[in-house]
């Protein structure tokens, strides 16, 4: 039996998708680990972590911080700490490299590959995976536990419990699902959207106790946070973000919308949405027309917005075809997914009310590339089952066309984690003037853990991207 014959049978279709899952994320993996701990975000909450009792003060101290609620984030960084015994790299690389296996694998159980024409849509939804500008975003740095890429992976947990078979179990790791999600970062609040779009969608894995139940978590969730311990929201004055053309430092943000904000939370959320399907704007701000006006588009920023405009055609080409049978309530395996992947966009979209950032909508990158597959695959079955030559013809140049803009878009991704992996190496060089800037300078003990995650960042060796070609970055944006 060759292989095309192979894969033609349910079983040889799910070995050879575990075969490129496997490959695809080791590869991320790879890059991943070339990049050293970074400076900005990691440092001193490791430094805080040196000095804190136990994990359980972590989890106190992260449940009071003003403007945040994410006590189990503080408690894994203190825990990962602890458990290193002073080999911080390879126990906060290992824990974020396991996350990365652990999202591509949910990622294909997901989607239920056996046949042909599903492993062929999962070949295109692994690319658009690991392209899309989200996804870099969440894979790429520690923080220095990568809680962006914790939620990707509950959200993922909870799409494949929904879809399940039911039982009380079910219902119960659905629960601890949700648990474990909101109390690492304010986004892990999607898994309740995840867990109640599917079950509108006719997702019964997770039973209607089970939704009421999760439902009930989310409003004590809600009545802790703001009722109880008054943590509030974050301020605009807290941080930088994308607006128009140009990036607003904090001030200018307080000064154009500290009086009347809405607008500006208005146009987070629609910039959030937008950037998922058109890849664009980027980080709240609109590539296209700045490139434009210092005198030059990169060929980089029309392939990403190219392909990512036909994707979301061909998504909105299923969703328009299955109209009548969703009027009517009758949704089958892939309905599901494309249902849920709607809701967790404009759910992801309006938690980042705040400020743009890409990372901040993993989440709705990965289940954008699920509904992908399921347009794909949609459209593979009906040019076998049916279709004029010129049709199925016209079909083959648009999905190839539309998939080597993703492939180009893939191998940004390893690029662009080597251009991290070298800046981030350099940060190190300079980071007693970055501690002194920051007002954080360490005792005689964070010193040394300053200069062992030194000594550890500048041993790993990366190439100058000055040697590289100079022509690469205007493709891989």
């Amino acid at each position: 039996m060759n292989f095309g014959d192979s894969i033609a049978h349910p079983k040889g279709a799910r070995r050879a998708a575990w075969a490129v899952t496997v490959i695809l994320a080791a590869s991320v993996c790879y890059s991943l680990a070339r990049i050293p701990i970074q400076v900005t975000d990691s440092l001193i909450p490791l430094l805080d972590a040196q000095h804190t009792r136990s994990v359980i003060a972590a989890f106190g101290n992260g449940a009071t911080n003003a403007g945040y609620f994410r006590p189990l984030r503080a408690a894994q960084i203190q825990a990962l700490f602890d458990l290193s015994n002073g080999h911080y790299f390879a126990a906060f690389k290992g824990f974020q490299a396991t996350s990365v296996l652990v999202l591509f694998a949910l990622f294909l159980i997901a989607l239920e590959v056996d046949s042909r024409e599903r492993l062929s849509a999962l070949l295109f939804a692994l690319t658009v995976l690991m392209g899309l500008h989200t996804f870099r975003g969440t894979v790429w740095e520690a923080y220095p536990v990568n809680h962006s890429l914790e939620i990707v992976v509950f959200c993922l947990l909870a799409l494949v419990l929904a879809r399940s078979r039911p039982g009380k179990w079910t219902d119960v790791a659905a629960a601890l699902t949700f648990v474990a999600a909101a109390f690492t970062v304010e986004s892990g609040l999607l898994v309740w959207v995840v867990i109640v779009a599917a079950w509108l969608a006719g997702g019964r894995g997770v039973s209607t106790r089970g939704v009421a139940m999760v439902t009930g978590l989310l409003a004590a969730y809600l009545a802790l946070r703001f009722g109880y311990l008054g943590t509030g929201v974050p301020a605009l004055s807290e941080r930088s973000s994308g607006f128009g053309l140009q990036q607003l430092g904090p001030d200018e943000l307080q000064r154009r919308f500290g009086g009347w904000p809405y607008g500006f939370y208005a146009y987070n959320v629609i910039s959030s949405m937008l950037t998922v399907l058109f890849s664009e704007p980027r980080a709240g701000i609109w590539t296209i027309p700045a490139e434009f006006l210092r005198g030059r588009i990169a060929g980089g920023t029309i392939i990403n917005v190219v392909s990512s405009t036909v994707t979301t055609a061909m998504i909105g080409w299923f969703v328009a075809s299955r109209r009548r049978a969703w009027l009517q309530r009758k949704f089958d395996r892939d309905d599901q997914i494309v249902v849920v992947a709607i809701g967790v966009i404009v759910a992801n979209a309006v938690i980042s009310y705040g400020y743009t950032k890409d990372e901040i909508m993993g989440p709705a990158g990965v289940f954008y590339a699920l509904a992908a597959f399921v347009a794909i695959a949609s459209i593979v079955r009906g040019a076998d089952l049916a279709g004029s030559r010129p049709r199925i013809a016209a079909l083959t140049v648009i999905v190839a066309m539309t998939a080597s803009g993703w492939v180009v878009r893939t191998a940004g991704l390893h690029y662009q984690m080597h251009l991290m992996a070298f800046y981030d190496r350099n940060e190190w060089v300079y980071v007693d003037d970055w501690l002194a800037t920051q007002q954080s300078m360490p005792t005689a003990e964070g010193k040394a853990l300053v200069q062992q995650l030194r000594e550890d960042a500048l041993v790993h060796m990366t190439i100058n991207p000055y040697l590289l070609s100079s022509r690469l970055d205007q493709w891989f944006r």
